[in-house]
């Protein structure tokens, strides 16, 4: 999921391993409306994603964000899915992303992404054919293994630019992070869960440090006034799970939370 500085990064400094890897995992999320304006009446929703390592060079995530509106007269259905690939060391990202209206197909994206020494260069498939350069981003996955290693040094602030498989990506899509520890009583030395999670879930997250992150993202559709084109908060847990999400997307919200999480096997990776 979109997961976060001082100023725009120039170079791409290569991630240091944390201390716990990022675990393959699948989670679900149960999603409802905490604001709305006058046109929208009421809504839910759901996130199911899978991230899996493809043998030790790659990592495959697999996400499906489904929601029903309800207007005066009438309920709207969105489902966008999307499938990526992206290199361990986050110099490659593949994606195609479909979303669905009704049932309907609406929109596919579909294109792949490389760092080289000019910056991200982006070959789009669809919905149009077009390449471009972009200043060096991160994509996803670095992104989040970038936030969790910032959160382990102390970092409070961490600002990048990211480029996530936007078929608008020529905006050049920034993102802020403010990185908040979560107080955490100690059990052997070890953090435990302090979110409210099934016991069921906790149980697999309990010996993990977590941060509360609050992440707004910025392109040149921003407003005059700085405000940004879309706002997240969540829990990350050291190993890349994340929970207690707010999704604002301006005119409503969503809140949610973890409601299933498998902790898949991995291959031994160097």
């Amino acid at each position: 999921m979109r997961a976060l500085t001082a100023a725009a990064m120039v170079a791409i400094v290569p991630a240091t391993a944390s201390a716990v890897p990022l675990a393959a995992h699948q989670a679900v999320y149960d999603l409802k409306l905490a604001s709305q304006d006058a046109g929208i009446v009421g809504a839910e929703g759901r996130i199911a994603m899978s991230i899996k390592p493809k043998a030790c060079d790659a990592w495959d995530l697999d996400y499906r964000f489904v929601a029903r509106f309800q207007q005066a007269e009438e309920m709207t259905l969105t489902d966008q899915q999307t499938t990526s690939t992206e290199s361990r060391n986050g110099s490659a990202f593949t994606f195609t992303t479909k979303t669905f209206v009704d049932g309907s197909p609406e929109k596919e994206v579909r294109g792949e992404a490389h760092h080289d020494a000019s910056g991200t260069k982006v070959a789009m498939q669809s919905p149009e054919k077009k390449s471009f350069t972009l200043p060096l981003s991160r994509f996803p996955m670095q992104h989040t293994a970038d936030l969790i290693q910032r959160a382990e040094a102390g970092e409070r602030v961490f600002e990048t630019k990211l480029f996530d498989g936007d078929d608008d990506a020529e905006k050049l899509l920034t993102s802020t992070a403010v990185i908040t520890p979560i107080e955490a009583e100690a059990k052997d030395g070890r953090p435990i869960v302090r979110t409210a999670l099934a016991p069921e879930i906790g149980a697999k997250l309990a010996d993990m440090k977590s941060w509360r992150i609050s992440e707004s993202y910025y392109n040149s559709d921003s407003d005059d006034d700085g405000m940004p084109v879309f706002q997240t908060k969540y829990v990350l847990y050291e190993n890349g799970v994340s929970d207690d999400l707010t999704l604002d997307f301006g005119t409503y919200a969503f809140t949610g939370s973890l409601k299933k999480l498998d902790i898949l096997d991995a291959p031994a990776c160097q």
